[in-house]
């Protein structure tokens, strides 16, 4: 009988490239976005940025240990979503690409819009009474 091939979830990823980081680049900080993100963007428009030094140094370790600098950078994203969403992802009802727009939408909703969100809510709870 074959052995079902079970993927790691990106969160058991992200540990295990924290510790190949932390021993290799213990100053490097992996929640540093600005970083990430221009390494991630590096990768698929060389063109257009330009890396150097630690931050090189770093994009080569990722290629060297066989990540795509991307996907990490889209499970470090990943993490800062709030629960529900994350619970959603799990249960594969919605992709990681859903999953991040969701929480962006959510993080830059304004107040206003909000509130008339929940006043809709509201008002559709009481015609149901």
């Amino acid at each position: 009988m074959k052995e079902r091939i079970v993927q790691k979830n990106f969160v058991e990823k992200l540990d295990t490239i924290r510790k190949l980081v932390s021993v290799r680049f213990p100053k490097v900080d992996m929640q540093d976005f600005k970083m990430m993100s221009r390494i991630a963007h590096y990768h698929y428009n060389k063109k257009k940025f330009m890396i150097t030094g630690e931050t090189k140094e770093f994009y080569n370790f990722l290629i060297e240990n066989g990540y795509n600098p991307f996907t990490v950078y889209r499970w470090l994203l990943l993490e800062r979503i709030p629960e529900d969403i994350r619970f959603q992802l799990k249960q594969r009802q919605i992709s990681q690409k859903k999953a991040i727009s969701k929480a962006f939408r959510r993080r830059h909703e304004n107040d206003s819009t909000l509130a008339i969100s929940i006043k809709e809510l509201g008002l559709n709870l009481i015609r149901r009474m």
